[in-house]
């Protein structure tokens, strides 16, 4: 592979992916992501969980963007 970057068996690394099951996982694990930065888990954690550095994190979903819970009951 180009740059001495591997990539794991099995795993596409473009949006338009012919595999519709490693889309639809793709699409889930956004959400997933997405769910946990709009609860209130720092970008941080979710990266450590997932093993990738936080940049991946914020390229999957901007946090920025993205609307926070109030934490007021």
């Amino acid at each position: 592979m180009a740059g001495g970057r591997k990539r794991r068996k099995g795993t596409s690394t473009r949006k338009g992916t012919s595999d519709p099951v490693a889309t639809e996982l793709d699409s889930i694990k956004r959400l997933l992501v997405l769910q946990l930065i709009t609860s209130g888990v720092q970008t941080t954690a979710i990266a450590n969980a997932l093993k990738v550095s936080k940049s991946v994190v914020s390229r999957l979903v901007p946090a920025r963007k993205v609307k926070r819970r109030s934490s007021k009951s």
